[in-house]
């Protein structure tokens, strides 16, 4: 019996007043089978690893990059398969694709990657690609690129809207695509759309010595992978409008939102903001249908699909107005509206509206740090620390570049339900 997630519904009241229209938010958190119940289910790994060894990863980046590699290979099982693609103005296909058994060999390989010259991003991740797919490809397998570079695509193939159609359709084939941009020097604008068109992940390594963290990260959703191509149908019932999706996902062709890959143990959670008709008190109310579908990770099941609905009860305006908040509803609200927050700060930044910027990330501390006060959540925290260290950023004027990458990530991060910072 193949694992399969399920979908809880959270409304942000437990009812809604009878008798006139009203906007209500509603938390659609989908979850897949947990890492116990999942550990039998642990996919083979096929993965390449594309290493920047250009000229600006001299000294303390390469040798983390290499180190975090290292880790890599020692969390593959014999039976996993591994290549290494480096890459500065020239490619070279340091570790052809095979299993991971020798994993002394492949080790002594990457420690003796030396810094070189410019940056052929896109020619190494297209090497990546064939080493992945080279003739092996195991449809029960995550098979991904692991793209790691502090650079900009200089060499080669350098058009973004080029290289991320060509993650696409690479990933449409079968093999994702994951992104480590590392330092200041890099094109978020390119690594982040690779991630979310090669159906990957994209990281942001601020400092060398977070390399192994992230690194760890990477490992850990491809080890506890339970489904890719997801996506998410909402349906409304008679009378309801969805205003909006929070979470900002990209829209497939006949409208449902693409969501990330279900990793094992860690729950999507979506907002959706929809207007409800007037209904009567006691009443229970249709108000979603909804449809998620995804591909299992083993092989030859096909396309799964889960129904679910999502229901409101309607009360005495006295009765619904006194009943208290859903705070699981209220946060993640709150971090969704952080996550466009720093979006807005970084169009004002890119047209060169510092203060407009400040004001944008400032207003947002603000509504954290209020909210800070009336729950007790690491994660909400770890936002107003965050944002406090944007803020000052922003008003010290210092290297503006750096502050907008991290407001990339972590918009990006929070709108996927990946909170690592």
């Amino acid at each position: 019996m193949p694992l399969r997630p399920t979908i809880e519904v959270i409304t942000e009241r437990p009812c809604f007043a009878a008798g006139r229209e009203q906007t209500a938010d509603v938390l659609i958190r989908v979850m897949a089978p947990e890492p116990a119940a999942a550990a039998a289910a642990r996919p083979r790994l096929n993965l390449s690893l594309v290493l920047d060894r250009s000229g600006s990863m001299r000294g303390e980046k390469l040798s983390r990059a290499l180190e975090a590699a290292h880790h890599c290979v020692d969390q593959m099982l014999p039976t996993d398969r591994v290549s290494v693609v480096t890459f500065d103005d020239e490619v070279a296909v340091l570790v052809p694709g095979r299993e991971a058994g020798d994993k002394g060999e492949i080790r002594d390989l990457i420690a003796g990657i030396r810094a070189g010259g410019s940056t052929a991003l896109h020619e190494a991740w297209v090497k990546g690609g064939v080493q992945v797919a080279g003739g092996r490809l195991d449809p029960a397998a995550v098979n991904r690129v692991l793209l790691i570079t502090d650079g900009l695509a200089n060499v080669g193939e350098t058009r973004t809207e080029t290289i991320v159609a060509q993650a696409g359709a690479l990933a449409a084939r079968g093999v994702s695509t994951s992104t480590i941009g590392i330092g200041r020097d890099f094109n978020e604008d390119l690594l982040i759309p690779m991630g979310e068109a090669g159906r990957g992940n994209s990281w942001h390594v601020a400092e060398p010595a977070d390399m192994d963290r992230i690194f760890a990260a990477e490992m850990g959703g491809l080890i506890a992978q339970a489904g890719h191509t997801v996506s998410l149908g909402l349906t409304p019932g008679e009378g309801v409008r969805v205003l909006d999706v929070l979470n900002d996902f990209e829209v497939t062709h006949t409208g449902r939102y693409k969501l990330p890959n279900l990793l094992a143990g860690s729950p999507i959670e979506v907002i959706a903001r929809l207007r409800l008709p007037a209904g009567r008190s006691g009443d229970r109310f249709r108000a979603l249908d909804l449809r998620l579908a995804w591909d299992p990770q083993e092989a030859g099941g096909g396309r799964e699909v889960l129904l679910h609905e999502a229901v409101v009860e309607y009360a005495e305006a006295e009765r619904a107005e006194s009943a208290p908040a859903d705070e699981r509803v209220a946060k993640a609200v709150k971090l969704l509206t952080a996550a466009r927050a720093r979006r807005e700060a970084m169009g004002h930044l890119d047209r060169g509206e510092v203060l407009a910027a400040r004001r944008v990330v400032t207003g947002s501390l603000q509504s954290m740090a209020d909210f800070a006060l009336r729950v007790d959540d690491s994660e909400v925290r770890e936002q107003v620390e965050m944002l406090g260290e944007l803020e000052a950023s922003l008003e010290a004027g210092a290297d503006l570049n750096m502050a907008r990458k991290k407001m990339s990530y972590q918009s990006h991060n929070l709108r996927r339900s990946r909170r690592l910072k």
